[in-house]
């Protein structure tokens, strides 16, 4: 007989997931970093990108993009445009934080790198506090308060519903 015995009920294999301070953290997070990020630094480039695909405007990305020598410095231009629309709008919602923060960070780590004149707002301080949110983000995930927690909620309800119905 042992002296301590381990409990292996389902309870305290998964504990209930409790709201906690971390998760209003994560949503000031994600709001303080997408808000700022799509009216500062992409709002515009998405305005010329979009008289670009439409009108046949000039873009200065394009031809900044074209100087380098980048292959097919169009679809690189919207692709990453594309990229820092979406995948912050992603993260603000919360749905798929991880993957749109990491997306996120590899467009910003490209334009940080390669020098392209983004936005006349984003300086090199400004790209090391995106790239630190984005890395606390794809550590730390967005939190209950998303869609991400939503699902992961549901999750959890239907595993324990299946866990009851199978005693």
């Amino acid at each position: 007989m042992a002296i301590i015995e381990p409990d292996s009920s389902l309870e305290s294999m998964n504990p209930p997931r409790r709201i906690g301070l971390p998760d209003f953290y994560l949503l000031l997070l994600r709001l303080v970093f997408a808000l700022p990020l799509f009216y500062y630094q992409i709002r515009q480039q998405t305005v010329w990108a979009w008289k670009f695909l439409w009108e046949q405007k000039d873009w200065p990305l394009l031809n900044a993009m074209s100087e380098m020598g980048l292959p097919q410095p169009s679809v690189t231009a919207v692709g990453l445009t594309f990229i820092l629309l979406a995948s912050p709008f992603g993260i603000l919602i919360g749905f798929f934080t991880r993957v749109n923060a990491a997306l996120t960070l590899l467009a910003l780590i490209f334009f940080f790198l390669s020098d392209l004149p983004f936005s006349d707002w984003l300086n090199g301080q400004t790209y090391v506090l995106y790239l630190g949110i984005t890395a606390v983000l794809i550590i730390g995930g967005s939190g209950s308060f998303s869609f991400d927690g939503l699902f992961a909620m549901i999750r959890r309800r239907k595993k324990a519903l299946r866990v009851k119905a199978a005693l």
